[in-house]
């Protein structure tokens, strides 16, 4: 449950991010961001244009002496038949890195991890435009647990 939690932590935060953020969709003007967890449920685009867009989805949990880091990464997506439109998709992307920068705890248990990447790629598939963003955050850890024997073993030792 923890990842969850911290998707649909860092999922409230770009979606306030991106709120009063609104552009141009496919044969629809004005269309707020819309911020999907994990993927986009619809895979076939029958539903909805979906853009703009923010995918936000778990990329990974890695385990250590220092605790547990879970990469949490994001697709931006919007659609522009200008060729200007990649300042949308920037600007989308720059809101959403400057609301993770200034509130690095979400939950009051999730704390970023810098550095916090944001890229995009120079060949777009015009007339989407795309980037991509990754942050880490420091997750909860449970405690290791002696196997039973151990716990036996260790009640002798202290017998003598």
């Amino acid at each position: 449950m923890t990842p969850t939690r911290l998707l649909e932590a860092v999922a409230e935060e770009t979606a306030d991010a991106v709120k009063d953020y609104e552009m141009l969709a496919e044969e629809e003007a004005d269309k707020p961001v819309t911020v999907y967890l994990q993927h986009i449920p619809d895979e076939d685009f029958e539903d909805d244009t979906y853009y703009p867009l923010v995918i936000v989805s778990l990329g990974k949990v890695e385990d250590d002496i220092k605790g547990s880091l879970a990469t949490v990464n994001f697709t931006f997506g919007v659609y522009g038949e200008d060729k200007a439109a990649w300042k949308d998709l920037l600007s989308m992307m720059e809101r959403v890195r400057q609301r993770l920068l200034t509130k690095r705890r979400l939950s009051r248990q999730f704390r970023l991890e810098l550095p916090l990447v944001f890229e995009t790629i120079e060949r777009q598939p015009y007339p989407f435009w795309y980037g991509y963003a990754s942050a880490k955050y420091w997750i909860g850890q449970p405690q290791e647990q002696h196997e039973p024997i151990l716990d036996k073993i260790m009640e002798e030792d202290n017998r003598r």
